[in-house]
């Protein structure tokens, strides 16, 4: 991951909320993710994405696009992007000013990084982990 914030509030629209380590695609299991943890009640459902999964929006996204809620924002806004977003297949919002950055084989090559590469187990248990704690 490279790059750093540009507060254009992307990441606060369109969102895919996980609940039980699944993404949402009903109404009613998000109610029941709210009455498990309130903080998620922040997000409005805002529709549905090309496969079929609830989109949400922060309410508390001020027009300035900043968060109104700042010091008390949920695990998954303090933690974005997570490595588990690119690990699921996730994109970032066209304005963010973060990026994904793979290694090239010209780089390995060179060693310009690592030889070994990290254990991809390791790293998926540690953001299913972090995914899991963002849900309680």
């Amino acid at each position: 991951m490279v790059g750093r914030c540009n507060r254009c509030g992307g990441c606060c629209r369109s969102i895919n909320l996980l609940g039980r380590g699944r993404w949402l695609r009903r109404a009613a299991r998000y109610e029941r993710m709210v009455a498990e943890a309130p903080e998620f009640a922040r997000f409005r459902p805002a529709g549905r994405g090309d496969q079929g999964f609830l989109l949400f929006d922060c309410a508390l996204l001020g027009d300035d696009h900043l968060c109104t809620a700042h010091d008390t924002r949920p695990a998954l806004c303090r933690n974005y992007p997570s490595k588990s977003l690119y690990y699921r297949g996730g994109r970032l919002p066209d304005d963010c000013g973060y990026a994904f950055r793979a290694a090239t084989f010209r780089d390995v090559l060179f060693g310009r990084k690592p030889r070994k590469p990290a254990d991809f187990s390791a790293v998926l248990r540690r953001e299913i982990q972090q995914d899991k704690d963002t849900q309680t």
